[in-house]
């Protein structure tokens, strides 16, 4: 009785099943650029900071800023235009650089390490994007293959977000391990052995635009205009009398 049961489950289960199912079940091959989701996580659309972080009424007021001063200036006085009244816009060091023209690149993995990795971002502080890409490419080391391809792919990013590639520079980049080293024995004489650790790293750089130049020159400026004037003498009056002549 109950084989005959059984059997009667799977002719049942069996007939709830067509050949369309069946198909909408298989496993299909799908290549990698036409797939949709690899594709966004691979290359995620760029977006701007002053679209998401600010209200409509602060990013009218910092994008006027902006356009007067070449770059943002904090606790200027701004007129809005559609109700005439004048606003005090104050932000912090740290709203005022996410806010700024920016963009952010990663690596995948590379086969490197840290202090060879090192040698190569140094040389490209403060350097033009063109000028870094091109100095790379005379540069006579395995690691900047892979970082010219991570700085070329910057300039698709600045056309997508309507930047001028001349004006871009690299302001900030760092390296830091992958985590997953590979190890294998390394076999010595005399009986011994050790570890060899095969290194694996991935870069950052931060690439921004000449208005972040001009707001540092701006505050530097200020910083020096600010500074206290250092005196030897102290603030007291002179007492006694002064002779008519100069003591040489």
């Amino acid at each position: 009785m109950q084989q005959n049961q059984l059997e009667k489950k799977t002719e049942e289960d069996d007939e709830e099943f067509t050949e369309e199912d069946y198909d909408e079940k298989a496993i299909h091959y799908v290549e990698p650029e036409n797939d949709e989701k690899l594709q966004k996580y691979l290359s995620p659309k760029p977006y701007k900071t002053v679209d998401s972080l600010l209200s409509p009424l602060k990013r009218e007021l910092y994008l006027k800023n902006v356009k007067q001063n070449g770059f943002y200036k904090n606790n200027q006085v701004i007129e809005h235009k559609k109700s005439g009244a004048s606003y005090k816009l104050n932000l912090t060091r740290e709203e005022i650089q996410a806010l700024e023209p920016s963009i952010y690149l990663r690596s995948w993995r590379i086969k490197s390490s840290v202090k060879k990795v090192n040698i190569v971002l140094r040389s490209l502080k403060d350097l033009p994007l063109k000028k870094a890409i091109t100095q790379l490419h005379f540069l006579n080391k395995k690691v900047s293959r892979d970082i010219v391809e991570m700085l070329e792919r910057a300039l698709d990013d600045a056309k997508k977000m309507h930047y001028d590639p001349e004006k871009l520079y690299v302001a900030e980049s760092w390296v830091h391990t992958d985590g997953r080293w590979q190890k294998r024995v390394e076999c010595k004489g005399r009986g011994r052995s050790g570890i060899i650790r095969h290194r694996w790293v991935s870069v950052r750089v931060l690439l921004k635009t000449d208005q972040t130049l001009k707001r540092l020159a701006y505050e530097s400026q200020l910083r020096q205009d600010n500074k206290k004037v250092v005196s030897k003498l102290d603030a007291i009056k002179i007492r006694g009398i002064s002779p008519g002549f100069y003591k040489w």
